[in-house]
């Protein structure tokens, strides 16, 4: 069944148990009001018949006839009985009734007035004192009005209840038809979406916020898919191409190898040459596996980070002529001390430095050591050509190159995988720009 549907039947089942409760309490409550006010008539009744049959020897004539006509109006002769103190009957019309019992008249008498509904009839009697002795007077009225208004009452309510829940079925459906739409469009656009088009974001015209929301997070997350199949596409590019030099060396050394004998210096030589590239091969795979988030699980002991960047900053004067001054302004030195992998960190400062030098065509690099709230901070400045502002939040994803860098060489890989290993480390990386020109890099340890 589909939700709109489903919807619709719990709205008319919701409205049918309201209207259901509702309709009986309506119901109860005017049938005791009814009652309440049918007995509150006929006590005035009982009290008029009282006046009647009793005070005519007290009252003037022209008194005693308006009482007359006003009974009249009221109530039948026949539904009205004065019973003596010795329980007969001393006038009224009223027939004999098997609801008036002795026990209904001593309790009128205990307890001067007294009420009783039955199935036909409602009974008011009320304990009379007159100069001509103690007298109970009884009314009656029939239920066959009241039974009639109720029965129609009844009808009435029934009718609504059935005209409501049609009404609420026939409104829930538009409704739901109107709240289902934009989920239709929706399940529409992406059914037409394929191989070729799966990353074209859902549009809506007119839409509600939950909708809204949904295809916002929709459109995010396929544009989350599609930056994964890039960086997917790419690193498979990387990798081929990563695994081709080693490999390649690899073949020409031993076929080179295998065209004639050798002697046992030049195949120890050999071996030395092979087992250099089967390092480097393994390196590579090293690389590669933590920049996939495959292998997360390396060697920790306690090192300095000073003499890791010291390393860093020997290989980049040796092989690069790079200008690095640096600058240390740390008291604390427990801090230039944590719980680390040599290899690793000297792998990611390589790459940060060796931005450095690139993109700022060699220009003097400045690296601090500075104590900032007990905490290590390492700040590499250089003066290139910067990262651009709405670059630096994707600048350390897997193979993302800033649009300013479409002149320099590179694979997008140095600050993704430097991120990586100072995330294994708990270092955080923060990358800025350094006005007027130039990239900042702080490591916070």
């Amino acid at each position: 069944m589909k939700l709109k549907h489903r919807l619709s039947i719990y709205y008319v089942a919701i409205f049918s148990i309201v209207i259901f409760i509702v309709s009986v309490v309506i119901y109860f409550l005017f049938y005791n009001q009814m009652v309440k006010k049918e007995f509150q008539s006929l006590e005035s009744k009982s009290l008029l018949a009282a006046l009647y049959y009793l005070e005519e020897d007290e009252v003037t004539n022209s008194e005693h006839n308006s009482i007359k006509i006003q009974l009249q109006r009221k109530i039948s002769k026949k539904n009205i009985l004065v019973i003596d103190s010795l329980n007969k009957r001393f006038n009224g019309n009223m027939t004999s009734d098997s609801n008036i019992t002795e026990k209904f008249i001593e309790d009128i008498r205990r307890d001067k007035s007294v009420q009783l509904l039955t199935d036909d009839y409602f009974y008011n009697g009320i304990f009379y004192l007159d100069n001509q002795g103690d007298f109970v007077v009884i009314t009656r009225e029939s239920k066959d009005e009241l039974d009639e208004q109720m029965k129609s009452l009844l009808n009435i309510l029934i009718v609504v209840s059935v005209l409501g829940t049609l009404f609420i079925y026939v409104f829930s459906n538009y409704l739901s038809n109107i709240a289902y739409e934009p989920i239709i469009k929706i399940i529409q656009q992406i059914k037409e979406r394929d191989a070729k088009n799966f990353n074209k974001p859902l549009k809506l015209e007119k839409s509600y916020e939950e909708i809204e929301d949904l295809v916002k997070n929709y459109n995010h997350f396929i544009d989350r898919i599609t930056q994964t199949f890039t960086i997917q596409k790419n690193f498979i590019d990387y990798v081929s191409h990563e695994l081709r030099t080693p490999i390649t060396a690899l073949l020409g050394t031993l076929e080179v190898t295998n065209t004639k004998k050798r002697t046992s210096e030049e195949y120890e030589d050999v071996i030395i040459q092979l087992k250099q590239y089967t390092n480097d091969l393994q390196e590579t795979l090293d690389q590669m596996m933590l920049l996939s988030g495959v292998k997360t699980n390396f060697e920790f002991k306690q090192i300095r980070i000073d003499e890791v960047i010291w390393q860093v900053i020997e290989n980049a004067i040796l092989y690069h002529q790079a200008h690095i001054n640096v600058d240390i302004k740390v008291e604390n030195n427990h801090l230039l001390s944590i719980h680390g992998n040599e290899k690793l960190l000297e792998l990611a400062f390589n790459n940060i430095v060796g931005n450095a030098i690139k993109y700022s065509d060699n220009k003097p690099i400045q690296i601090q050591f500075l104590e900032i709230n007990n905490r290590l901070q390492i700040h590499i400045s250089d003066q290139g050509i910067g990262i651009i502002e709405e670059d630096l939040k994707q600048i350390k994803q897997n193979f993302y190159r800033g649009k300013n860098a479409i002149n320099y060489q590179g694979k997008g890989i140095g600050l993704s995988m430097a991120n990586v290993i100072f995330t294994l480390h708990d270092i955080d990386l923060e990358i800025s720009s350094n006005k007027p020109k130039g990239t900042i890099v702080k490591i916070i340890c």
